[in-house]
């Protein structure tokens, strides 16, 4: 089977934007991989095997090469993309439930079993870099997880952790101040000053 050198990137229909990387850590990006999670143009951006793979790519932590593996096995392609959407659940109720100081033992049980195959499959290059086996069609979901095992083990960063006050999705805020409040200024934030802009004039007219 030939592999491709470059990955074409999945087509969306009109109007659906290519997926911004706003989240600062990997486990917060994949986390983040709905896009407009509670609006109108709702997309996930790793729905199928081949943009799962288009996005662990363009993230440096899957080959290429397992395009044609998937292919040679669409049932287990499949059921990897099906275990991907379990990990972001498991990131999004974990790292959510540490936004708003909740318990995070119900979460960690569905995180934990991702974690501990990341760490199984996991072997260690000659400068001491964690790298996982391939080609395997899980492969793209460990480095994720371990991501997310280090992000959980790492106070500075936790403290740093934060949900955009205009949709769900989770970022770092690494600003000199700690004042971020959205994923993005231009989306969220935008359109939130617009929704006060709205409002106050309303109330301008009533009042």
């Amino acid at each position: 089977m030939e592999t491709p050198a470059v990955l074409a990137e999945p087509v969306r229909p009109p109007g659906i934007r290519p997926l911004p990387v706003l989240g600062g850590h990997l486990a917060l990006d994949f986390a983040n991989t709905v896009d407009d999670p509670l609006g109108p143009e709702r997309w996930d951006h790793v729905a199928d095997y081949g943009a799962l793979l288009y996005w662990s790519v363009q993230r440096g932590i899957a080959s290429p090469a397992l395009q044609a593996l998937a292919e040679a096995r669409p049932g287990e392609a499949d059921a990897v993309v099906r275990r991907a959407a379990e990990l972001r659940d498991a990131l999004n109720a974990t790292f959510g439930a540490v936004v708003d100081g909740a318990p995070v033992e119900e979460a960690w049980e569905l995180l934990r079993p991702f974690c501990v195959e990341a760490l199984a499959r996991m072997r260690l290059a000659a400068d001491v870099h964690p790298e996982w086996d391939q080609p395997v069609l899980d492969a793209p979901l460990w480095p994720v997880a371990d991501a997310a095992h280090q992000l959980l083990r790492s106070a500075d960063d936790l403290h740093r952790l934060k949900r955009c006050a205009g949709c769900p999705w989770l970022f770092l805020d690494r600003s000199r101040n700690g004042s971020r409040r959205w994923c993005a200024m231009g989306d969220c934030g935008t359109h939130e000053k617009i929704r006060r802009y709205v409002t106050k004039r309303a109330q301008r007219r009533t009042g």
